[in-house]
């Protein structure tokens, strides 16, 4: 299942950047690799934290209460860095049962403003966003995989009635500013204008 989802976490770390905000990043669920966590460094995010920061090398089968505790401990330590936002990453498919209750807790609806999905093929867009839709997630836009066909993207976008950005599109300073509105107020020093 590769939706592309730290592609795209990376290059909107590049348009927030782009903005010059402090940028951090988390993959709160997973297996460790350092792949992931390495790209999300060369694209700027500072501090960029995993799970295995909180001592899990894989979140497979762990309970509602571990991944919020994992959650609560990443996002309150790059919170303490001095971040103006922060790009959290979760695990592909919003099904498996670890991503779908931590997506669907209270917690995480309470810590996350918007989301942006990650989706292989525009009915797995559609699906997806749906799904999102349904717990209560505002979705901001869709990207990943399915823009990398100009038909897919199309018949996505078509159907959601909303934005499909390409990785490339995330990584400019004005699309990210369209997506996450709250970003026109928020100046490079973190104050909100």
């Amino acid at each position: 299942m590769n939706a592309g989802k730290t592609t795209t976490a990376a290059h909107l770390i590049v348009g927030l950047r782009r903005r010059r905000l402090r940028v951090g990043a988390a993959k709160v669920t997973g297996t460790g690799a350092g792949g992931d966590r390495w790209l999300l460094t060369d694209a700027g995010a500072s501090p960029v934290l995993d799970f295995t920061d909180s001592g899990f090398a894989t979140t497979a089968g762990l309970p509602l209460e571990a991944l919020e505790h994992i959650l609560t401990h990443l996002t309150g330590h790059i919170a303490s860095a001095g971040v103006d936002c922060l790009v959290l990453e979760v695990a592909d498919g919003l099904l498996q049962r670890e991503t779908a209750a931590l997506v669907q807790s209270h917690r995480f609806r309470k810590t996350v403003d918007a989301a942006l999905f990650a989706a292989p093929d525009a009915m797995s867009a559609v699906a997806g966003v749906d799904w999102l839709r349904r717990r209560n997630l505002a979705v901001a836009a869709v990207s990943g995989v399915v823009t990398a066909s100009p038909l897919a993207r199309q018949e996505a976008a078509s159907e959601l009635g909303f934005p499909v950005v390409t990785i490339d599109e995330l990584a400019t300073e004005k699309v990210v500013c369209d997506l996450f509105p709250v970003l026109h107020r928020l100046t490079a020093d973190g104050a909100v204008a």
